[in-house]
């Protein structure tokens, strides 16, 4: 046993089992050291002393041919009983009370965590993100974003080429308009000097 037991205590046990009903030494030593294990050496020095104070009293009986030493509790035996259990009683509640204090705090607490961790549980159970991130990533496969950004590339390249394309035109253009001018200028010049040399023959 993990407490100590005093002289008070062991006399109120032993004047607990005697009151039940009138009994050997034997036995009341199981009895007590099924309680608060004791040896035989301990306990019969209290019952001598209980015996001593008029608190126990003790008589022979033949038993199987030999006398067997019985207790009986005492009227004094039993008002010192009763006066030990209300003391018990008092001292147990004080004990209890700073028992429970401390074991309600310590549910209070437990019990705090455990319902924010139960809510935390169901609340994530409720929002089901692993299977929303694998909805997610189902969703991000079927976009096909590198091809898309691909295609984008691809279109933003046509879009730059026709646009090329289309300054290269105007350049084009341009180059076949100063050609035919050219042309056309170079075909003037040619038909003034026709027009000089044939009014130099006529003169």
């Amino acid at each position: 046993m993990v407490f100590t037991v005093n002289s008070s205590l062991l006399d109120a046990i032993v004047l607990s089992v005697v009151a039940e009903e009138d009994t050997y030494g034997y036995k009341i030593t199981q009895e007590v050291n099924n309680i608060i294990g004791i040896s035989e050496s301990t306990l019969y020095p209290v019952l001598r002393r209980l015996q001593k104070d008029n608190n126990l009293e003790v008589y022979d009986m033949e038993y199987l041919g030999r006398n067997r030493r019985y207790y009986r509790i005492t009227n004094k035996g039993r008002i010192l009983l009763s006066l030990y259990k209300e003391e018990w009683a008092i001292y147990k509640a004080k004990i209890d009370k700073v028992f429970e204090e401390k074991t309600e705090k310590g549910k209070g607490r437990n019990m705090g965590e455990f319902i924010n961790n139960l809510k935390i549980k169901e609340t994530i159970e409720k929002l089901k993100i692993p299977e929303q991130i694998e909805n997610l990533n189902e969703k991000i496969d079927g976009l096909n974003i590198p091809e898309k950004i691909e295609n984008l590339k691809l279109d933003e390249k046509i879009e730059k080429l026709k646009v090329e394309g289309i300054k290269l035109g105007k350049k084009f253009d341009e180059f076949v308009r100063k050609e035919k001018n050219k042309e056309k200028d170079a075909k003037t010049e040619i038909n003034t000097d026709e027009y000089e040399e044939n009014s130099d023959d006529e003169e």
